[in-house]
């Protein structure tokens, strides 16, 4: 076997494995030790994202979904564009989470870590994938709004790491509030919540990846590649997989698509002609004003 190919073969079988034990081993370091969370939170961010971005750019799964200068420049003008808004509020939130944890009581304080973690990620899930789901397939007014803002992530016809910044600043600034939010209430501790946050940021990196790597039977377990992939298939049939983190609730509602052998034929939206093209972001994120009916999916 070539060098090359045993070296596609080592990432497509071993990348995601060897990724979840790295940040579960590098979590629960971090928090026997004691360190800085939010500092920890930055350097694993960083460090995966770089081995990330360089397998995506030596070994692509598709050389059609691969970045190009024209939507790298439109992927920098929405990391601008939220750069100010939904980036920092997000990470804003993480470190305030993480901080107001320490200080609050609640059902799952006096829990033992690693059931704070699994309650926090069912917790999590629970409300980002019905607020999801309702984005995809409600109709009427809150129906509609709530498509509109969540759209401009299905607009792009590629996925890849870069590509996770093309989305309106309202969609995480309502997931982050309402599901995090509800993690607090109920108490959870700052380092079951840098664990689950650790975890939540490794999916949503491999979630976009355009690189083929293969999780097996973890895909019952967390949403990676293949699950998320799916997800952003311009065919409605295949447009399930609501889950970010675990396909735990696409399994009970019956919304949880796997094809192991497959991937989509196109990315994007079902008629793109419906919407403004991705590059032009005025227009994008005007749309939640803008009055239109809301299609059963993307």
């Amino acid at each position: 076997m070539p060098a090359t190919e045993l070296f596609r073969t080592a990432v497509r079988y071993g990348l995601y494995p060897l990724l979840l034990l790295g940040t579960l081993g590098f979590a629960t370091w971090v928090v026997t030790l004691g360190t800085d969370l939010r500092d920890a939170f930055g350097y694993v961010m960083g460090g995966r994202l770089a081995l990330l971005f360089g397998l995506e750019f030596l070994i692509p799964m598709k050389r059609e979904w691969r970045m190009t200068w024209r939507s790298l420049g439109r992927d920098l003008m929405y990391i601008v564009v939220n750069g100010g808004t939904s980036a920092l509020i997000r990470y804003t939130l993480v470190f305030f989470a993480i901080s107001f944890a320490g200080r609050s009581t609640g059902l799952l304080r006096e829990l033992p870590l690693w059931v704070q973690v699994a309650a926090a990620v069912l917790t999590f899930e629970f409300f980002q994938y019905w607020l999801h789901r309702v984005s995809h397939e409600a109709r009427g007014p809150v129906g509609g709004f709530l498509w509109r803002i969540h759209v401009a992530h299905h607009l792009p016809d590629r996925v890849y790491l870069l590509m996770h910044a093309v989305m309106h600043p309202f969609n995480i600034v309502f997931i982050f509030i309402v599901t995090q939010g509800a993690m607090l209430l109920a108490g959870i501790s700052p380092q079951a919540l840098f664990i689950f946050n650790a975890l939540l940021a490794l999916q949503g990196l491999v979630s976009h990846f355009n690189v083929e790597i293969k999780a097996g039977p973890l895909n019952y377990l967390f949403v990676g590649t293949e699950l998320h992939r799916d997800h952003h298939s311009a065919d409605p049939r295949e447009c399930l997989n609501y889950g970010v983190l675990t396909p735990f609730w696409d399994i009970v509602f019956g919304t949880f698509h796997y094809r192991p052998e497959s991937s989509p034929l196109r990315l994007g939206v079902e008629n793109p002609a419906d919407y403004p093209d991705s590059l032009m972001i005025h227009r994008v994120v005007a749309l939640p004003f803008v009055p239109k009916p809301a299609p059963l999916s993307s």
